[in-house]
């Protein structure tokens, strides 16, 4: 029954974020928090963490976004920020998303910080 109850208020919380969404964030809660979220079992690094890295490394925001967005564009071991996570998750496959749009995502990821829903269920 627990489950149930969560299930329905993260429907709902989902729902609500996306009611009063901006594009940034509808983009990046239907291609990444799958994977990068805090829900279910994780398959990639949780967004905080890749956002940590790139903040250290391009901490100007036209730098982070046009970085993560070409790598995400096209993932690669040579340019990877975290090669361990490569290896505990394997390199993210080529997800077919244009350029713009992981721009957008990328700006989303640079100017927020709510990367999941989990805290919201406890």
């Amino acid at each position: 029954m627990k489950l149930i109850i969560k299930r329905l208020i993260l429907f709902a919380t989902l729902l609500f974020n996306f009611l009063s969404a901006d594009d940034g964030k509808l983009l990046f809660y239907g291609n990444c928090i799958a994977c990068h979220g805090e829900l279910g079992k994780p398959s990639a690094p949780h967004l905080s963490e890749v956002k940590g890295y790139y903040m250290m490394k391009y901490p100007k925001k036209e730098d982070f976004v046009e970085n993560l967005a070409k790598w995400v564009f096209k993932p690669n071991e040579e340019s990877a920020l975290l090669p361990d996570a490569i290896k505990k998750y394997k390199l993210m496959p080529y997800l077919s998303i244009d350029l713009d749009t992981l721009t957008q995502i990328a700006t989303y990821i640079y100017e927020n910080d709510d990367f999941g829903v989990a805290s919201s269920l406890e």
